[in-house]
């Protein structure tokens, strides 16, 4: 007993390491929306805890975007705030634009969604394009997305998409694309 109350008061006595200050999410978070100071929270960790990317002061992430969606406790890293985060470079995901007639469209989505993609002829024959696209950005009128949409017409979509999907897509972005929320 004395030996275990001895190693106790040892180890409170040692000399800790200063905690450091992380920024977290202070809330569930939607991708795409413009970080405000009331969605971060600061915590004390050990720089063991500290992760690559992390930010030390709020001051540096408000007004900055959220690219993936994070849970409360989450840290705001350099990963969650870059378009890096927004196509899985490991499944072989790029980024492909699209644009479609009615802007409204748009604001059904939200960065995440699943959709498929269908074109029409001027005779009104419908064909799917692709099927099963993530939601990567989307216009910044329509929930709280990351791209600006400067078009007087349409609204410009990002999905996430093999290479293969990405070239067909590419190839008809000059046609108005159907929009299937899944």
């Amino acid at each position: 007993m004395c030996v275990a109350l001895v190693a106790g008061l040892g180890a409170a006595l040692r000399p800790q390491a200063d905690p450091i200050a992380l920024v977290v999410a202070a809330r569930p978070l939607s991708p795409g929306i413009t970080l405000a100071a009331g969605d971060l929270s600061v915590i004390m960790v050990t720089d063991a805890q500290v992760p690559d990317g992390a930010f030390h002061n709020p001051g540096e992430v408000v007004g900055r975007q959220v690219v993936i969606g994070l849970t409360k406790g989450t840290p705001i890293t350099t990963s969650v705030l870059t378009a890096d985060a927004l196509a899985d470079h490991s499944a072989g995901e790029v980024l492909v634009p699209f644009r479609v007639k009615d802007a409204d469209v748009a604001t059904l989505l939200r960065v995440g969604d699943r959709i498929t993609l269908v074109t029409a002829t001027p005779e009104g024959v419908s064909s799917t394009l692709a099927e099963h696209l993530r939601v990567a950005r989307l216009p910044s009128s329509a929930g709280g997305g990351l791209i600006s949409s400067s078009s007087s017409s349409g609204a410009l979509i990002v999905v996430a998409a093999s290479q293969s999907v990405a070239q067909q897509v590419a190839a008809v972005s000059d046609q108005w694309l159907g929009v299937i929320i899944e």
